[in-house]
């Protein structure tokens, strides 16, 4: 999955702002909480100066009851615990929310002794294990120190407080990076996209089909290679199409003179005394040559043929198992000479499909050519027709090394000839390459593969 570029971009938005939003959370989860424990402190300083106000006057008297009185008396926002002593640190009131808590002598209480000095002091401790937040709250009566108010919340009552926040934080910073992933995802998209049809189209102009272009959405560096990638493919059409003419124009050329030639060697035959064996051998070499020129020449023109879509079909209900058999029969004579077995499997007839009888016939013939061209002697060639759902199969099989595992994507391109070593023949390369465009104008597929026990296998598939 991660091959993909596309894939790769969002992963990296993904943690780039996965990193950011962490460390995003964290910081305000905990400034969060510094905030939350200002404020309570703040609020307790608060609380203990309105204690403070009230009871100065009871705890200047060192009366407990009317001290407790005074400070039950006045309703207080919040609900702490709250100590008050005097300057002598004897408890006037203690209002502690746990009843089981017990009161030790003498008082051990973070910022007691400095409010006593006259100091206001707030915080968090622990008091019997317990963390708590606190405040510290000089008591005066006119330029003396009475007293001091003692305040504390346990923070084990914040913590719902703070998990509140904390949790609030936690979905947003989830919120936040789901729509960072759908945006991630339009990005790459908007990047990857382009950069998928470019790949897609050269991987089309690489099979051929020259006429692919790439829409050019943008104006940036991406829609720079895009049209790049399409001035190069329509440069590549027009070489092309200029190849494709020459082939034609050549062939169309050569056709006439090789025409002559064999006319002339005929002449020359007949003009020959036949016990001139020099020369007789001489005249069948020039005639094997023409012949050869002549195959060549009419190869080309069936390749330019299919290559520039000119090319005449006479589709009519074939049966292909009978253009199966006469194409076998025709070549048996040069198997025997080669001492090749030639094999055909399958009916002899009535299997039907909508094709071209001749050019169905010239596929197959050249699939034969090549197979007994490749086949070793001793060997065998095995050419078997059957019903495969709506199609017609036909298999070319031999018993040769089979084809090197590096030119089976190119045994179809035109001139390709590959490096088996397993024959001496020579030939132009252009059998297999208007075998598949024959079968292609038919609607038809062919294909190759290496036997397992050895040997080339091709299957031309045809619509029945």
């Amino acid at each position: 999955m991660f091959r993909s570029i596309r894939w790769r971009l969002l992963a990296t938005y993904l943690v780039v702002i996965l990193l950011a939003l962490s460390f995003l959370g964290v910081h305000l989860a905990r400034d969060s909480e510094s905030r939350y424990l200002e404020q309570v402190q703040t609020g307790l300083l608060a609380q203990g100066r309105l204690i403070a106000v009230h009871v100065r006057a009871a705890v200047a008297s060192r009366n407990p009851q009317r001290t407790q009185a005074e400070f039950l008396g006045t309703q207080y926002p919040g609900n702490p615990s709250v100590l008050i002593v005097d300057r002598a640190q004897e408890v006037m009131v203690a209002y502690v929310r746990d009843p089981a808590a017990s009161i030790e002598k003498p008082l051990r209480r973070e910022g007691l002794s400095l409010a006593l000095q006259g100091q206001e002091s707030s915080g968090s401790t622990a008091v019997a294990g317990l963390p708590v937040v606190y405040a510290a709250v000089p008591i005066r009566s006119g330029d003396q120190i009475v007293g001091a108010a003692y305040l504390a919340l346990p923070l084990v009552e914040l913590a719902d407080q703070l998990r509140h926040i904390r949790l609030f934080i936690g979905w947003t910073i989830l919120g936040t990076l789901l729509w960072a992933a759908l945006v991630s995802v339009l990005l790459a998209q908007r990047i990857a996209g382009p950069i998928q049809e470019m790949r897609t189209a050269t991987m089309r102009m690489a099979a051929g089909q020259l006429t692919e272009r790439v829409p050019a959405r943008t104006a940036d560096e991406l829609g720079d290679l895009a049209r790049s990638l399409n001035y190069m493919a329509a440069e590549l059409e027009r070489l092309d199409a200029t190849r494709r003419e020459f082939v034609a124009d050549a062939s169309h050329e050569l056709r006439t003179p090789v025409a002559n030639l064999a006319v002339a060697v005929e002449a020359l035959r007949a003009s020959v005394p036949a016990s001139s064996a020099e020369t007789t051998a001489l005249l069948d070499a020039v005639e094997r040559e023409v012949e050869r020129l002549r195959t060549l020449v009419g190869n080309l023109l069936d390749l330019s043929s299919v290559e520039s879509g000119r090319l005449q079909l006479h589709l009519v209900p074939t049966d292909i198992a009978q253009v199966t058999g006469q194409v076998v029969e025709s070549f048996r004579a040069r198997a025997a000479r080669q001492r090749v077995s030639l094999e055909q499997r399958g009916p002899a007839s009535g299997l039907s499909a909508h094709a071209d009888p001749d050019r169905t016939a010239q596929v197959l013939s050249n699939l034969l050519d090549n197979a007994l061209k490749f086949t070793p002697e001793g060997g065998r060639v095995i050419i078997g027709v059957s019903q495969q759902r709506s199609a017609i199969a036909l298999r070319v099989e031999d018993t040769g090394p089979g084809i090197p595992a590096d030119d089976l994507p190119h045994i179809f391109d035109r001139f390709f000839k590959t490096d088996r070593s397993r024959s001496g023949q020579k030939g132009a390369g252009l059998g297999l390459a208007i075998a598949r465009g024959l079968v292609v104008a038919q609607g038809g597929e062919i294909t190759v593969e290496n036997r397992p026990e050895g040997g080339a296998r091709f299957v031309v598939t045809i619509p029945a």
